[in-house]
């Protein structure tokens, strides 16, 4: 006779996923542009301009765009290692987990950072999504062998 457990679905590890899918990239990017700030403000003498100019400078570099996307590739990649192994069929938890972040993020672009929903912006999102998912599933996948 095979044992079944009583299994229910892991939501609290599925917000904590989220939660730091979301806030991972988007707070080493902040941490970064304000530190690089902070150093140049000290060479320059706190001198605004030049401040500002550094800033706007590193904002256009392709690392530092590409930055959030590898982090987030890094944190789903974790997440659904740590996901599979909390749950048998762990492929709803990570679905569920990168469905919320993608809320999340979309809540927070139109909240906290004023961002239209252009074409653009709605590229990135997919590209988050799919970035998301991929990474996740990939994650669980090793994780279970």
């Amino acid at each position: 006779m095979i044992a079944q457990r009583n299994q229910s679905f892991p939501w609290g590890a599925v917000i904590w996923s989220s939660v730091l899918m979301v806030m991972i990239p988007l707070g080493s990017t902040i941490a970064i542009s304000i530190g690089y700030g902070v150093v140049v403000g000290f060479q320059t003498r706190g001198d605004p301009e030049a401040i500002n100019a550094a800033v706007t400078t590193l904002a256009g570099a392709a690392w530092y765009q590409a930055l959030p996307k590898v982090l987030l590739a890094i944190v789903a990649f974790w997440r659904g290692a740590r996901l599979a192994r909390l749950v048998t069929p762990a492929m709803p938890a990570v679905v569920s987990a990168a469905l919320l972040t993608l809320v999340l993020l979309v809540v927070l672009a139109i909240t906290l950072f004023n961002a239209p929903l252009s074409g653009a912006q709605a590229i990135s999102f997919v590209v988050d999504a799919v970035v998301m998912l991929a990474c996740g599933l990939l994650g669980t996948r090793v994780a279970q062998r």
